[in-house]
């Protein structure tokens, strides 16, 4: 998982720096009008990614499923600018490399007049397609709709152990309600020309069918997500569309997904990586693509609230250091059992035995 890189910063920081994370860094605004487009850009990247301070809030998933929250400051920054975190307050989890190849995606398929809308299929709190969407403003490609796909719940199932930890389970961090992520659509004045999807993939993707697409992005994670995205999606794709697959590197079966869909259906447009884990291709072939007739079974479902529910994030997330307090409490009540249970036990004592045990007592912690 993306998570697994939290684990030791520096490490990661380093390894973020090796794969080509660049620095968070956007260039001053000019008087002309591409100046401007390309620095509104540049600053609504480092934003969706909360880049824009000296230090951001990132979420580390732990052994026990848990989530804390932790600081990256300086060097570890590399971390949010890879891709390689969990943001706690970021709008997206792709770092600012993954965006800037996403808005190169979006500028050719307008300029080369490839027809179609675009479409997120996985948008946690939608940074990705709010750029999709800002960048064709930019453009002035009013006219095109950008698809917002999610269960807007988070993942399919989850075990009771998660279900009843008083603390936030790491993929509990991971379910962003649809109300939360229209809300961030407008704040960023992104609202317009956006349609909404809420449900899981194999209840709402196959009514798209007869769509046309110019980017499709993939960030569904598992093999079934990946697997009913391309079969319900692929087919609509316009020669010079793009498909862009979040985590084709990082997980294996979303790569296995892919490699099988394009193997079965004759695929040959070579997949370009855009970073560690993140690749696409571009459509170059119209051979028509077959409708999958036996799509991957259902996922088990877990009960929880509506999508549409605008309630807040299930709770926060407490910091190591927090953490580590609760740890401590908890050994304190331990102790604290043992001497009350001492105390009772020498209640009915002669006094003078009593007073013999407490001068041992006070000894000992001398």
């Amino acid at each position: 998982m993306k998570a697994d890189a939290l684990q030791s910063p520096g490490h990661g920081a380093a390894q973020a720096a090796r794969a080509g994370a660049r620095e968070a860094r956007v260039p001053g605004p000019r008087p002309n009008l591409a100046a401007l487009r390309t620095a509104y850009l540049e600053l609504l990247k480092l934003c969706l990614c909360d880049l824009g301070g000296t230090s951001t809030g990132s979420v580390v998933a732990l052994p026990d499923g848990t989530a804390a929250a932790k600081e990256l400051r300086g060097e570890d920054l590399l971390l949010r600018s890879g891709g390689f975190d969990w943001p706690l307050d970021g709008l997206t989890m792709t770092g600012i490399t993954r965006l800037d190849d996403l808005q190169t995606c979006v500028e050719s398929v307008v300029a080369d007049r490839v027809e179609g809308d675009l479409i997120e299929a996985g948008v946690w709190r939608g940074g990705a397609s709010i750029l999709m969407r800002a960048a064709l403003d930019a453009l002035g490609e009013e006219e095109r709709t950008v698809w917002v796909a999610d269960s807007f719940q988070g993942f399919p199932s989850r075990s009771e152990a998660r279900r009843e930890d008083p603390y936030m389970s790491a993929f509990e961090f991971l379910a962003a309600p649809l109300a939360e992520v229209k809300a961030n659509f407008k704040r960023f004045g992104c609202e317009r020309g956006v349609r909404f999807l809420p449900g899981f993939f194999d209840e709402t993707l196959a009514s798209l069918s007869g769509e046309r697409w110019a980017v499709l992005r993939l960030d569904g994670d598992t093999y079934e997500a990946t697997r009913l995205s391309l079969d319900c999606l692929y087919r609509d794709l316009s020669v010079g569309g793009y498909v862009i697959v979040d985590d084709y590197g990082a997980l294996e079966e979303c790569r296995r997904a892919v490699d099988e869909f394009r193997h079965e259906h004759g695929i040959e447009e070579p997949i370009e990586y855009v970073d560690w884990t993140c690749v696409r291709w571009r459509r170059q072939s119209d051979a028509p693509i077959a409708a999958d007739v036996s799509p991957p079974p259902a996922p088990e479902r877990r009960s929880g609230p509506s999508s549409d529910s605008g309630r807040p994030r299930h709770a926060r997330v407490p910091t190591h250091y927090e953490l580590e307090l609760r740890d401590h409490l908890a050994l304190y009540r331990e102790r604290l059992a043992a001497a009350r249970a001492e105390i009772a036990a020498v209640r009915d004592w002669p006094v003078p035995v009593v007073k013999a045990w407490m001068r041992r007592k006070l000894s000992r912690s001398r």
